[in-house]
């Protein structure tokens, strides 16, 4: 069978009154996200948000059943997880937050990790993962972490690139060896204290800030700060091919799938004798 593949919506509040819905909520995925998941012979589906709150809703949205009917999860990145959510003040006062969203995919998180398929988080993605294992984050790299090299830049955006450094026996580097390689930068927070039973993948050689996570008790549960999605193929500025990673998490993916169909079948089986 195909994998499916699960992605975590962005969501736009209160969206510009020329897209012909000013006062509706949007959902939305980046192009190159789906363009990356499928272009390794997968189907790519959006997790829509259901807000659970709303009046009319008729019933609580059957999470098991969403979880049931895909095989990992992908978290995309996007606009700072609410620091209440791990217990801290903001940063400064105009920091802005959607604690919405951040409600929607840690229950996301939780249908997945519960069930032990696969998750791969991207920036806001990685950082969602440490906070959901009881992590911390450093709200601000440039005002919080002395010595820091660039990690984002408005003008340049996904041209912004530095180094990585995978660390020894972490499945990145299993992946990807342990030659430095470069990849997007486009964040200005990151992992701070870590998570139960996560551990540091990747980081960036000159100021040690963290670039990849993984969670060492369940199969594929992984996290990197850069985007995949912005260089497929390596890319223009000879960053990191995003291939061995997507291909690492859909193999995951399958065995996954495999053990459970093959639970099923032997579930079917020993009902067939019963019956």
């Amino acid at each position: 069978m195909t994998l499916r593949i699960g992605i975590s919506a962005r969501l736009l509040h209160n969206p510009p009154p020329g897209l012909g819905l000013p006062s509706k909520r949007m959902q939305f995925l980046e192009s190159g996200m789906a363009q990356w998941i499928m272009s390794h012979g997968v189907v790519a589906l959006m997790i829509p948000f259901i807000d659970q709150r709303a009046p009319r809703l008729r019933k609580r949205p059957p999470l098991h059943d969403l979880v049931e009917q895909l095989d990992g999860l992908v978290l995309q990145g996007g606009i700072d997880i609410s620091p209440q959510t791990y217990g801290a003040q903001p940063w400064q006062d105009k920091a802005e937050y959607d604690p919405i969203r951040d409600e929607y995919e840690l229950e996301l998180l939780r249908g997945f990790i519960d069930a032990d398929k696969p998750v791969l988080g991207v920036c806001r993605g990685c950082q969602l993962l440490n906070v959901y294992f009881g992590g911390t984050l450093i709200q601000d790299i440039p005002t919080q972490w002395p010595g820091a090299v660039a990690h984002t830049d408005t003008v340049r955006y996904d041209r912004l690139v530095h180094e990585v450094h995978f660390m020894p026996g972490s499945r990145l580097a299993g992946i990807y060896g342990y030659e430095p390689r470069r990849v997007t930068s486009i964040h200005h927070q990151c992992a701070d204290k870590l998570g139960k039973g996560m551990a540091l993948e990747a980081r960036s050689p000159i100021d040690l800030v963290p670039e990849g996570l993984r969670h060492t008790g369940h199969p594929f549960v992984v996290g990197v700060q850069w985007h995949p999605e912005f260089h497929l193929n390596g890319g223009a500025e000879d960053v990191l091919d995003s291939g061995p990673l997507m291909m690492a998490f859909l193999k995951a993916a399958a065995r996954r799938a495999g053990h459970l169909r093959r639970l099923a079948h032997e579930v079917a089986l020993v009902r067939n004798r019963i019956g």
